[in-house]
């Protein structure tokens, strides 16, 4: 046999490079993959947010302006109850009591109250938290908690002075 007789090993042809994509459109696509996957982590983990309802005319304010005295509680910072994740809520709470001498009894009475709402906040979820409907809430769970240690209808209102998620 000779050198003649083999078939030669076909040539491979060269033609143009296959295109890359430009970086630019890689970086989209990692940034819609990444964002979509962030979107659904969190829409899959929310808690769904409690309904509220409508308070009742004679249990709340019917004016913006102040007209009893404010009573202020210490500063909360609570740890909220989400499992697996450091969440924590501060929130600087004053109640405008109705007459002077509830005052007294809400001083007298301090410490339950703050035990009281401090185990209700610890209790929340970030959920609860987020939003106006949220806050108003646990406006009304404050006021009807703290009603029942000093009497009820003795709060006009809860007053946020600080609200913060973390």
């Amino acid at each position: 046999m000779s050198d003649d007789d083999e078939d030669p090993a076909p040539e491979k042809v060269a033609g143009p490079p296959a295109p890359k994509p430009p970086k630019v459109v890689l970086g989209l696509l990692a940034a819609n993959l990444a964002l979509s996957a962030f979107i659904l982590v969190k829409t899959l983990g929310a808690h769904p947010v409690p309904h509220v309802e409508a308070a009742h005319a004679e249990s709340g304010p019917t004016s913006r302006e102040l007209k009893g005295e404010l009573v202020a509680l210490d500063p909360f910072v609570v740890n909220l109850d989400e499992p697996g994740s450091p969440r924590y809520l501060k929130i600087t709470v004053q109640a405008e009591v109705r007459e002077g001498g509830d005052v007294k009894i809400f001083e007298k009475n301090k410490l339950i109250i703050h035990d009281d709402v401090l185990g209700y906040l610890s209790g929340l979820h970030v959920a609860e938290t987020l939003g106006a409907a949220s806050k108003d809430h646990i406006r009304t769970e404050l006021a009807e908690r703290i009603g029942k240690v000093i009497g009820e209808g003795r709060v006009r209102r809860i007053v946020f002075t600080e609200f913060v998620v973390q």
